[in-house]
């Protein structure tokens, strides 16, 4: 399949449905329909924390907030603005802004905001990883990486636990140990949920950021080697949430509910040992 370079959220497409990857990075197929708010809104705190920070905290930030929301500032590429949120996004959007502020005078505003990266993950081979980071502070040998999430509370957020093997800030972990010659144990990253100010820290072992270099290599490899022709969609509880449900041939509603197993045959409850799951499965 078609792959110019490899991103956490590309991975991560593949990851979740072939099918889904193939319609929105192969095929690049426009999403049917209109976006989903939530996206949006996203871009939109994403861009006044950036430009609240570049500013060095002199402008209010709800000033910030309101020219964004009348476009004076650049959107992101190909899309605009919203001129006004939803009603059931203004509370919400009042805490978000107050969340980033809170954490900017904590912080302070050094830095870098919004870095970009890109490098080969395989010279000479033009297999590069891409991605932004929102903030990125370094400070003689040592680093902190900061990423803002407008998730709400529940199941869906990464914690103290997970964290250690989210692939987003080890990725961005591993990215700036390589342009900035920077040790493991001195790079600090971390989710900052602006619903609840809640900062989710960690840091990664050399092995664990060395192993997230090879396993976006190993995805890119993956999907370049992948015929178009022969992707199989996983059904399952994402799929209601997929910009393609409404024209994928995988997708119904009743199979989506039904089809919640991951693919692992331990999961049905028998043992661990694939032979015996295959005389069983096909036992009668």
């Amino acid at each position: 399949m078609d792959i110019n370079h490899i991103s956490v959220s590309r991975k991560k497409c593949f990851d979740t449905c072939t099918q889904q990857y193939k319609y929105r990075y192969h095929l690049k197929l426009p999403r049917p329909g209109e976006e989903p708010f939530y996206f949006v809104y996203g871009t939109i705190v994403h861009k006044i924390s950036e430009i609240y920070v570049e500013n060095r905290g002199e402008i209010p930030i709800g000033e910030i907030a309101k020219d964004v929301l009348r476009g004076k500032y650049p959107f992101e590429e190909g899309k605009t603005c919203p001129t006004s949120l939803p009603e059931e996004y203004h509370k919400k959007f009042q805490k978000h802004l107050k969340a980033i502020q809170n954490l900017t005078d904590r912080i302070g505003t050094t830095g870098f905001v919004e870095w970009k990266f890109r490098y080969d993950l395989d010279p000479p081979n033009g297999r590069h990883v891409t991605g932004f980071v929102d903030r990125l502070i370094i400070k003689d040998d040592k680093a902190f990486i900061i990423d803002y999430k407008t998730t709400k509370k529940g199941k869906f957020r990464v914690d103290k636990e997970t964290v250690k093997e989210d692939l987003q800030l080890r990725c961005y972990s591993r990215v700036v140990q390589r342009e900035f010659g920077i040790k493991a144990e001195n790079i600090k990253a971390a989710l900052y949920y602006l619903e609840g100010e809640n900062l989710i820290a960690c840091q990664y072992s050399e092995e664990s950021l060395l192993q997230v270099e090879q396993d976006l290599k190993n995805a890119f490899i993956h999907i370049e080697n992948s015929d178009p022709d022969k992707v199989w969609g996983k059904v399952g509880w994402h799929c209601k949430n997929c910009d393609y449900a409404t024209i994928c041939p995988f997708y119904s509603p009743q199979t989506a509910e039904q089809a919640s197993w991951s693919g692992e045959l331990v999961d049905l409850g028998h043992s661990d040992d694939p032979w015996s799951e295959h005389k069983l499965l096909h036992e009668n």
